[in-house]
């Protein structure tokens, strides 16, 4: 051991500490060693008395960890605290904050990856901007992630070091930003079967299953003071080869379970609570197996704390009864609500109200807001004097974006079913083109034009009291139709008669210039709905064709469906 070494906690605490020496310290004493074997810590190395382990509660927040490193240059701890104030909102439980995945190099100093600030910039500004922030916080015990978790727990979070299991942003060959094990690996991808995903690395592989085993134990190791580990399988659900997810489940439910047995022997020898393990997982059982995640069995164990499910994009239809059957120990189960439900566009108030409304509706246990922080992305593309760095979400909407200045505030109603009665809200249905990947919405709701009888139909759920709402207005687009054209809509078998609804025609459809989604040739009813016609839950719209022009054979499809629900005030 060197000299200058600091050789216990206390020393460990009064040293200004760069990232490497704080690895290295942790070495020396005894934080870190063999992974998955020996001493790796002991309970001096930790502050926290024991007691049980913290509570998830109602509303756990995904933070990316990269947002606030690309947000501006030359940040440091002040504005990591601004940053990080706005959204740990008293209603916000839990944090889980994205600390890595295999594919990437470290930000932080590891024995086992390669660490970030090792890489060359070149002619990346954003690349160098990250390294250069990184440096920022090389006095700060436990760098980046050390400063970010002790701020979240100061504010009063549970904190989750988030592990994405394998994510597909920089898996491809000459890609700077790719870790060091992905380059090495790269032929255990599993291909272009998968597409955008085909980077992903096989979890066949020993190899892969034990490095990212000892990626996750060693951060647990270096930062003892987490209340837990997320395990992200949502990034990405792809862990095996095509048709080998059930087969292959077992393998990954091993590494649940030696994961799980590594955090409770550190908390076991650190006289510390247990700490806390979540999944998050695709929307229904079915695409979980075909992803390799056995989650019965995860349950039959008790071997995570809870389950966030849904698919990539912002989805307000989740159908929890299927995981409540499933679940027989009673797993808590969180819908998962991603930031966004089009590329580029964004929830605001009342789509977060609506998605937590629906989702207790459905019986969650609680709401995960994935990415919640992309919202800073946005706001960072509207320019401000250079000496400031705004951390406030402002008011897009000549931006032709939302108005975020008020989402913060959301935060604190939706941790509770009460507190979302009587505001208004705004429920989305079918807003995504499906894709094919099993971790994004699927629903479609289309017509040929050749089928007699048939009508468009969309199935969606929503859970509120329409009887006390002052406006209720649903709108739709039916896609791919010309002019001339007519349709005969009906909600739950009632019909819509002519005097409640608008009807519009966008003879060019939508592109980029005005959306970051293109559309065809579209008409669009906007219908002010009785709420007699509603049923809290389960609901129908069917779109029945009256009129069609017989020379065209493209297919119709029924698109962006929108429920506002809005009360007095």
């Amino acid at each position: 051991m060197q000299d200058d070494m600091p050789t216990n906690s206390a020393q460990l605490g009064q040293s200004a500490l760069t990232r490497r020496r704080f690895l290295e310290a942790a070495v020396a004493t005894g934080i870190v060693t063999r992974i998955g074997a020996g001493e790796s810590t002991t309970a001096a190395e930790t502050d926290r008395p024991s007691s049980e382990s913290k509570s998830l509660g109602k509303v756990v927040l995904n933070d990316d960890g990269n947002v606030f490193l690309t947000m501006s240059d030359d940040l440091g701890v002040a504005d990591l605290r601004r940053y990080l104030k706005t959204y740990c909102q008293p209603g916000v439980s839990t944090v889980a904050y994205c600390v890595g995945d295999i594919s990437w190099p470290t930000r932080y100093a590891s024995r086992v990856g390669e660490e970030y600030g090792e890489r060359v910039a070149g002619d990346d500004l954003k690349l160098l901007r990250v390294r250069r922030n990184l440096a920022n916080f090389a006095d700060e015990k436990g760098g980046y992630f050390g400063a970010a978790l002790r701020i979240l727990s100061e504010l009063g979070k549970t904190t989750l070091a988030s592990f994405r299991m394998n994510d597909a942003h920089y898996t491809s060959p000459d890609n700077p930003k790719a870790s060091k094990f992905w380059r090495q690996h790269a032929q255990l991808a599993l291909g272009a079967t998968y597409g955008y995903y085909g980077g992903c690395l096989n979890y066949e592989s020993e190899l892969v299953r034990n490095h990212f085993f000892e990626r996750v134990v060693e951060f647990a190791q270096l930062y003892p003071d987490i209340d837990g580990i997320e395990l992200d399988a949502m990034r990405s659900p792809y862990f095996f080869p095509p048709g080998k997810g059930k087969e292959g489940a077992p393998l990954l439910t091993e590494l649940v379970r030696r994961i799980k047995a590594a955090l409770a022997e550190q908390a076991k020898r650190l006289q510390r609570p247990d700490y806390l393990l979540t999944m998050n997982a695709p929307l229904t059982p079915e695409l979980a197996l075909e992803s390799g995640l056995d989650v019965a069995a995860w349950d039959e164990e008790r071997l995570v704390d809870s389950l966030s499910v849904g698919p990539y994009q912002a989805y307000m239809n989740h159908a929890m009864e299927q995981w409540k059957e499933l679940l027989t120990n009673g797993t808590p189960v969180f819908a998962y609500v991603g930031c966004s439900p089009h590329s580029g566009q964004y929830l605001g108030p009342a789509e977060y109200r609506a998605a937590a409304a629906n989702a207790y509706g459905a019986g969650a246990d609680g709401v995960y807001l994935f990415n919640y922080p992309c919202l800073f992305e946005l706001a960072l593309q509207q320019p401000t004097p250079p000496e400031e760095v705004k951390t406030e979400l402002p008011d897009l909407r000549s931006w032709r974006q939302g108005d975020f200045s008020k989402v913060g505030e959301v935060l604190n109603e939706i941790g509770n079913a009460d507190s979302l009665r009587g505001k208004n809200k705004r429920f989305l249905f079918y807003f995504n083109e499906p894709t094919g990947y099993r971790h994004h919405i699927r629903e479609r709701a289309v017509l040929s034009r050749t089928a007699d009888g048939a009508n468009l139909t969309a199935h969606f759920r929503c859970y509120d009291d329409f009887a006390a709402a002052s406006a209720i207005t649903l709108r739709f687009k039916v896609e791919n139709v010309m002019r001339g054209e007519r349709f005969e809509p009906s909600l739950n078998g009632h019909s819509i008669k002519a005097s409640q609804h608008q009807v519009r025609y966008a003879a060019n459809g939508r592109d980029t210039r005005v959306h970051t989604v293109n559309l065809g040739p579209y008409v669009e009813y906007e219908i002010a709905v009785e709420p007699s016609q509603l049923e809290k839950g389960e609901n129908q719209l069917d779109v029945r064709p009256v009129r069609l022009v017989p020379e065209l054979e493209t297919q119709i499809n029924l698109r962006e469906i929108e429920l506002l629900v809005e009360y007095p005030q």
